[in-house]
């Protein structure tokens, strides 16, 4: 039940890469640009910038910074200046912005100096990482591990998935093996049993049976709800579903995804959701049976 910023916070970086897929708001596209650059992608950062920069110019000190600072990332300093005078071109009225813009080449020649000692961090430092108590250095090694060979960490992961006690980082490391098509029988924890599993042999999460992609269900609810801030939180609160269960698959019709998860996003708005059983009775769906489905669902994620 979680918004972008929560995803992030949880550093659930795919998610928001998947949910932000097709978003053409100012702050959908800061979130994706945080989350492409929190798993290394700065070039697709830079991209991102470079075709969707009107919008993306309506928040605009965000905007230099970010530019900025990917620029520096990736060692391009000459060309952080050119896009500096760039900005110095545009018309603005925000102190915000002065204060950045004058910040902003002091900011390029200490990256450019500093750039000599970087470093990345080294296999022992990502093993000691993967077995830390803190979910979010587990999170985050794992994220660093997808652009590297799995054989040196394989078992921390494998253990990782038969015991870490969260079923979310859990789900994390069995999506690391599916991405890297590792085709050995594998130990999950799901909840409470161990299951086998073939990682390579998985479906896709996000692609829901006799329905489609997320971007389907994403037209579904604002056809139904009208209004972005339930659709776009009933998205969030289903793509958080998806995970936790994976890999099982979800199994509700489109309709009944509709309304259980737009009522999950009414109820995380504080929204009126007494017209739940006049919804179910338009749609010919079993009220009792949605109303368990909602209640299951919330006491699911309150462990996500």
């Amino acid at each position: 039940m979680d918004s972008l910023k929560s995803l992030m916070d949880k550093k659930a970086y795919d998610l928001v890469l998947k949910l932000t897929e097709n978003s053409h708001d100012a702050i959908s596209l800061f979130y994706r640009l945080s989350a492409l650059l929190a798993v290394g992608q700065s070039e697709e950062a830079l991209k991102l910038i470079l075709t969707r920069r009107l919008i993306l110019q309506q928040k605009l000190a965000l905007l230099i910074k970010f530019h900025i600072e990917i620029l520096c990332l990736l060692r391009r300093f000459d060309e952080a200046y050119r896009e500096l005078d760039y900005y110095k071109e545009l018309p603005y009225e925000s102190q915000e912005v002065e204060e950045i813009l004058r910040a902003m080449p002091s900011y390029i020649r200490k990256e450019e100096k500093a750039s000599f000692g970087q470093r990345h961090l080294d296999e022992d430092e990502l093993k000691k990482m993967l077995l830390s108590d803190n979910d979010e250095d587990v999170l985050a090694a794992l994220d660093s591990i997808k652009s590297l060979p799995l054989d040196g960490y394989l078992l921390i992961i494998l253990k990782i998935m038969r015991s870490h006690p969260r079923q979310i980082i859990r789900t994390f490391a069995l999506l690391l093996l599916v991405d890297k098509k590792y085709d050995k029988e594998v130990d999950f924890l799901y909840v409470s049993n161990i299951m086998k599993v073939v990682p390579s042999s998985l479906n896709d999460p996000f692609i829901i049976p006799d329905i489609g992609g997320l971007d389907k269900v994403s037209f579904a609810l604002q056809s139904e709800y009208h209004d972005p801030s339930i659709a776009q939180n009933a998205l969030h609160i289903l793509s958080s579903y998806i995970l936790y269960i994976y890999p099982k698959q979800i199994d509700f019709s489109l309709d009944e995804i509709l309304i259980i998860f737009g009522t999950l996003a009414k109820k995380l708005l504080l929204t009126e959701t007494n017209d739940l059983e006049s919804l179910c009775f338009s749609k010919g769906l079993d009220y009792l049976k949605v109303r368990k489905s909602i209640q299951e669902i919330e006491e699911d994620l309150k462990n996500f």
